[in-house]
């Protein structure tokens, strides 16, 4: 999976109130590419403000209280990435997943903003307590599950498996091979008893090119049944 290489994006915090400023969202290098995202940072704003003041007077020693408003001029600045903590989330893209990191002060609206306009609608956000989303904030599922596709080029073999925690399958599978493995495909499902019924379909599906356990023959029926997914 290697180091992650964080690339910072400023977004709007309320993105129907631009004076309400940004917040900082960070994209792989290769996912930066992959979805042509900017990360030019944004100029500083200036904005003007009211605020009413309330203060105490008197006339012949009776007190009142009189209230004026004040209109003044403020400026919107960048915040600064610094070392202040951040929140993961993963993306579902059309079956690709992508994680990004976001500041921890961003709702998950202005997130989810900020992705529809680049991603596709359909595209499903997966929040840090393992929730799965719409880009319109509706809840899909309590748990992601994930059939998902597994490359290895060394043996010319994918694997079919199922998982809730795609990225942690990822790191252990890589970590016990000593070949690259490539993610080519995912397919994520309402829950384990539906992944696990879609992985033994895809299992029986397939038999015939099946080398051992979960590893298959990366032969063009099976290459072709993925990219059509």
């Amino acid at each position: 999976m290697g180091r992650w290489l964080g690339n910072v994006i400023y977004i709007d915090r309320n993105p129907n109130n631009p004076d309400k400023g940004w917040g900082w969202v960070e994209v792989a290098t290769e996912d930066m590419k992959r979805f042509g995202l900017s990360n030019k940072q944004p100029t500083m704003r200036r904005v003007t403000k009211t605020k009413e003041i309330t203060t105490t007077r008197y006339k012949d020693s009776i007190p009142y209280t009189e209230t004026y408003t004040h209109t003044y001029e403020n400026f919107v600045r960048v915040p600064s990435r610094g070392k202040a903590g951040a929140k993961k989330f993963t993306l579902n893209i059309d079956g690709e997943l992508i994680t990004i990191k976001a500041q921890k002060s961003l709702t998950i609206q202005a997130i989810c903003a900020w992705v529809k306009t680049w991603a596709s609608s359909n595209t499903m956000i997966i929040t840090p307590g393992n929730r799965t989303l719409s880009l319109d904030g509706e809840k899909l599922a309590h748990q992601a599950h994930f059939v998902y596709f597994i490359f290895n080029k060394d043996s010319n073999a994918i694997k079919i498996g199922r998982t809730k925690d795609l990225e942690k399958r990822m790191k252990a599978l890589q970590t016990s091979s000593p070949a690259e493995l490539k993610l080519i495909k995912s397919v994520q499902v309402k829950g384990s008893e539906e992944a696990h019924k879609l992985e033994q379909s895809l299992h029986k599906q397939f038999s015939e090119i099946r080398l051992a356990g979960e590893w298959f023959k990366a032969e063009a029926n099976l290459l072709e049944y993925i990219s059509q997914l």
